[in-house]
């Protein structure tokens, strides 16, 4: 029953407690870890600077991911104004998929050759920043460009996920003793961001593609709701590959 009457609140009225909640358990978590040895012996591998940043530039171009991947339909009926936008946002990442199988593989491989793993995740990561930002300055209505622009973006996410994977197995701190333990956690920055990006940004979203309201002096509607999620999706794109330089010891 609990569940049924999260799910009827409109979801402008559980944002603020939902990241809430969020910060409350995380920082209870912080303080716990301090105290049970079990919990801190979990959250060691966070004491490496080259796994911590691995985690946080994965959570950074997963929350990049996956501002844009699950309003694409809605991108398709609203700005696009599909006739069956399902089958259209479907097809579009059908395009994504597409794009993401090759390089996946070759990107891999060379990466393997060359040893070297930052250069691919910079590659990778740029590029799927520069396909969100054509999405975020052109509100792109052609069905033809945004599959183009889907299987470009695939390139860089096929290639980002194959070599991450590497860069992760690269930099676990207890490999011969705590591997699993370790790529758990790690698994966490996948995980986490696909629950929370949705979660927050779909009250933007709806509010700001509304009009009738303002966000810093800008009026809503016309759209402005994707423009806001392309745009945060481009941030968290650009920060998630700049950080990567702070990673040390891979090339």
């Amino acid at each position: 029953m609990a569940l049924f009457a999260i799910l009827l609140v409109p979801l402008g009225t559980l944002l603020g407690p939902v990241v809430a909640l969020f910060l409350i358990g995380s920082m209870v978590t912080v303080l716990a870890a301090r105290r049970l040895p079990k919990l801190t012996a979990f959250f060691q591998a966070f004491r490496s600077n080259d796994f911590f940043w691995t985690f946080a530039t994965r959570a950074l171009v997963t929350l990049g991911i996956f501002s844009i991947l699950p309003f694409m339909e809605l991108y398709f009926r609203d700005v696009v104004r599909s006739k069956s936008a399902g089958a259209a946002s479907s097809l579009w990442l059908l395009a994504v998929i597409a794009g993401a199988v090759i390089p996946s593989i070759v990107g891999g491989i060379l990466s393997d050759r060359t040893g070297r793993r930052k250069l691919f995740v910079y590659l990778s990561s740029g590029l799927q920043a520069a396909v969100v930002s054509v999405l975020l300055f052109g509100l792109i209505r052609s069905l033809t460009v945004l599959y183009v622009l889907g299987i470009l973006y695939g390139i860089g996410y096929g290639a980002y996920y194959a070599v991450d994977w590497a860069l992760a197995c690269d930099v676990l701190p207890d490999r011969e003793r705590a591997a699993g333990r370790d790529m758990a956690l790690w698994h966490v920055a996948f995980t986490l961001p696909q629950v929370l990006a949705p979660a927050i940004l779909a009250g933007f979203l709806h509010y700001l593609n509304e009009p009738g309201h303002q966000l810093i002096g800008v009026a809503s509607g016309n759209d402005l709701g994707f423009r806001f999620i392309f745009g945060s999706a481009a941030l968290w794109f650009i920060l998630g590959t700049v950080m990567v330089s702070r990673i040390r010891g891979v090339r």
